[in-house]
């Protein structure tokens, strides 16, 4: 069983070995950890013993509140999903056991593709640009139209008044990490209160989704091989989805033969057959403000976790997003 494992004390090698073992996993075979550099709020190793590749995740050395319970909620959607046309990596096995590894932790099959944000690798080339991002709002509409209610998550989240619980949520989040003020704060939670959006069809919704948190496949036309980084989904309204996608994806795409934004809704509202509204300013300034809590978080986090170093960009980054959702406030 190899020891040569970078980041080791967030994994016991010796421990996690035993534990699967006592699964049915490769018992007995040689065993390799390795740290996965994507992810932030959690810690991600790639785990290969036999013929087995698969991916852990555990909390980080400092975890966010209840993050065991943001394990098992994450195991909980994976395992939903399996068998969908969502694409997803298929769950292994979790494991609420403290004395492996001091935490609950997941594992799941390790999905071969490679990163969708720009600029794309060889052999992808300037004319396979609209295929990948039509792929990953493909992705999107494929999970908005997941049965949720007619699968394992029939009673997971609180769809019902979804809107109305957003800025106590994330200003009671914010306060939590006990950290520096945030200008503008009161004028983004003030036009939310006052502009929440009438019905609309819950559905299971990432909360993250963007070409950093999927895979594609490593050939052209670049189709999406697994959404990754659950943590933030929920019921909810797809619309702040779709809108978060679109932000990201604006800021990464500026240049020539990416589709805009009003072609990629186009496309998802054909992918799904419905009508948007006209005006989606209120779900790109919830996007935004969510965005900045929770980089926020991830900043202040990182100044007590002596795993990391201080992740001033990210508290760059928390800014950025205010000052994005003051920006479509000043656009109004």
């Amino acid at each position: 069983m190899s020891e040569d494992v970078v980041g080791s004390e967030l994994v016991d090698v010796e421990r996690l070995g035993a534990w699967l073992d006592g699964r049915g996993l490769e018992v007995g075979q040689p065993l390799a950890v390795a740290p996965l550099t994507s992810g932030r709020s959690n810690a991600m190793f790639t785990v290969h013993r036999g013929s087995s590749r698969w991916v852990l995740r555990r909390p980080a050395a400092v975890a966010i509140e209840r993050a065991d319970e943001g394990m098992r909620r994450e195991y909980r959607i994976l395992d939903a999903l399996n068998g969908s046309d969502v694409p997803h990596p298929e769950t292994v096995a979790l494991c609420d056991d403290h004395d492996v590894l001091g935490c609950t932790f997941f594992l799941m099959q390790q999905v071969d593709g490679v990163n969708p944000a720009p600029p794309l690798p060889e052999p992808f080339s300037a004319a396979d640009q609209k295929s990948v991002a039509f792929a990953m709002v493909d992705a999107l509409a494929a999970l908005h139209d997941f049965d949720w209610r007619g699968s394992s998550l029939s009673d997971f989240g609180k769809p019902d008044g979804f809107h109305e619980r957003q800025v106590e949520r994330w200003t009671g989040q914010l306060a939590s990490y006990k950290g520096r003020e945030l200008p503008g704060l009161h004028r983004v939670t003030t036009f939310l209160s006052e502009n929440l959006p009438g019905s609309f069809e819950p559905s299971l919704m990432h909360g993250d989704f963007h070409m950093f948190n999927a895979l594609i496949a490593a050939e052209p036309p670049g189709k999406v091989t697994a959404i990754i980084d659950w943590e933030t989904a929920t019921i909810g309204d797809p619309l702040l989805d779709l809108i978060g996608f679109c932000e990201i994806w604006g800021k990464a795409t500026a240049g020539p033969g990416w589709p805009r934004r009003a072609e990629l809704i186009a496309r998802y509202r054909e992918q799904r057959d419905l009508e948007l509204p006209s005006d989606l300013s209120y779900y790109e300034v919830l996007y935004n403000f969510r965005m900045a809590v929770l980089l926020e978080g991830i900043y202040q986090r990182s100044l007590h976790d002596a795993t990391r170093p201080d992740l001033v960009d990210v508290g760059d980054g928390a800014m950025g997003f205010l000052q994005r959702a003051l920006e479509v406030l000043d656009q109004r």
